[in-house]
């Protein structure tokens, strides 16, 4: 490498790079033990599979951008899941840990394999912070098939 220009793009970009997988272990470790006592409470809760639960546990944000057919229709779709059980260890992503950065308030994505009464899930969620208490941004169940490969 002879050019001192390129030399000095490489060393910030991995100086950036470091930073940023510095940071998002940080989020992980500020946030992933409330974040998983705040999943387990909610899928308790959106495990009766009515409406008003679910909505009791989306962000205000979710709420303007989804109707009352949505949710009632998302409900009918896992209600054959049952009680929910237990859930798996979580995974973070890192990438919405670095991009919290850039975010006010910060939305933190964990997956999981999460247990119902009548079978199991790949969970995916993303949590937002409303008035410094979790609230769901975005979730989703998918079949255990779905489950990313690690």
């Amino acid at each position: 490498m002879q050019n001192p220009l390129l030399k000095i793009f490489i060393l910030a970009s991995l100086a950036l790079f470091g930073g940023l997988y510095y940071y998002s272990g940080q989020i992980e470790d500020h946030y992933s033990d409330n974040a998983g006592r705040y999943l387990n409470v909610a899928l308790a809760d959106i495990s009766s599979w009515q409406t008003a639960d679910l909505k009791g546990q989306l962000s205000r944000e979710t709420l303007s951008q989804v109707s009352d057919e949505q949710l009632s229709k998302l409900c009918e779709d896992y209600a054959h899941l049952g009680q929910f059980q237990r859930m798996d260890e979580l995974r973070f992503s890192r990438l919405s840990g670095a991009l919290s950065m850039v975010s006010n308030p910060p939305k933190l994505s964990y997956s999981s394999n999460v247990h119902f009464e009548h079978g199991s899930a790949v969970m995916t969620a993303t949590l937002t912070l409303e008035n410094e208490r979790f609230k769901l941004y975005n979730f989703n169940l998918g079949t255990p098939d779905q489950a990313p490969k690690e």
